[in-house]
């Protein structure tokens, strides 16, 4: 009977253990890297979140940060959106240059405007369809 209850033991226990090295460890090791990489951002870094939008940090805080996604677009999100997964950008945004009057639209499609005052008259046009009759 008490090899029986060692054998147990032993057994639970290796099962503990297991469960520590398996689980649990690697669970705070890659807390402890997202941590690190939160710590390690700065302004002007750029991110994904964990939803899949990416940006550039702007400004963070002790729990959240400002990261503008695109030009002019900034948002507010918390700290433990960021992902850790590196970023790898496919496109550059680049800011347009300010385009004048001129470039924006050409003189040949604008038509030219006449001096009659525009009216407009709610009532349909007649109608030159025959109605059929109806019986009495």
């Amino acid at each position: 009977m008490g090899g029986d209850l060692g054998s147990t033991l032993l057994m639970v226990a290796l099962m503990g253990a297991a469960l520590y090295f398996l689980m649990i460890r690697p669970q705070q090791r890659r807390t402890k890297e997202q941590k690190d990489a939160l710590s390690a951002l700065t302004d002007g870094s750029r991110v994904m979140l964990v939803s899949g939008i990416v940006g550039t940090v702007r400004h963070l805080g002790e729990k959240q940060a400002i990261i503008e996604v695109a030009p002019g677009v900034e948002m507010t999100v918390v700290k433990a959106a960021i992902s850790t997964q590196p970023v790898e950008d496919e496109f550059e945004y680049v800011d347009e240059p300010e385009l004048s009057d001129e470039t924006l639209v050409p003189d040949s499609i604008i038509p030219e405007a006449s001096d009659a005052p525009v009216t407009f008259d709610p009532t349909p046009p007649p109608s030159s369809e025959v109605t059929p009759d109806t019986k009495n």
